[in-house]
């Protein structure tokens, strides 16, 4: 059974007994794909929902807030952000210097203030706080790897893990 929201509007149920809705949004002049993605219809609550589209709303306040996150990380070698970083470099090697929006010489830095965020994917069926509700997932170019550094924040919105992938 499909439910319905104040600011989703229907949002429709899956083949396993879930929901699924999707959208687009422009955060920082980039059109970002959103999704809303819950494996059980019964464990989404309207207190789940809503913050859900308060997140929506605050899209580029919460892509602040992951990019902080990343550069924070950027002091542990062993870091998520340090390795897609280091990845990329090797991979891209004089190349990338071309993808980057920003060219201040300090190249981690500048990278992470070129990545793209290309998808966020809201689970609103995990509205726990040790749970993961909202992944923002980032890319140094879409075009050219499929490997995503991704921030995942917790239904009060704190950033509870940062990941590498690849899609």
């Amino acid at each position: 059974m499909a439910i319905e929201h104040d600011y989703f509007g229907i949002i429709d149920e899956t083949a396993s007994g879930g929901l699924a809705w999707g959208d687009s949004a422009d955060v920082s002049e980039q059109v970002v794909e959103i999704e809303l993605q819950a494996d059980d219809e019964s464990a989404v609550t309207e207190f789940a929902l809503d913050a859900a589209a308060a997140l929506i709303q605050a899209l580029e306040g919460f892509d602040s807030r992951a990019r902080d996150a990343l550069i924070a990380e950027l002091s542990s070698r062993a870091s998520a952000t340090t390795s897609y970083i280091d990845d990329h470099v090797a991979k891209l090697g004089d190349t990338l210097l071309d993808l980057l929006v920003y060219n201040s010489g300090d190249i981690p830095v500048d990278v992470l203030r070129s990545l793209q965020l290309v998808r966020v994917v809201i689970q609103p069926d995990h509205p726990d706080e040790e749970e993961v509700f909202a992944t923002f997932d980032y890319s140094i170019s879409p075009d050219e790897t499929d490997a995503l550094l991704t921030v995942s924040f917790d239904i009060r919105g704190d950033v509870v893990s940062i990941d590498t992938q690849d899609s």
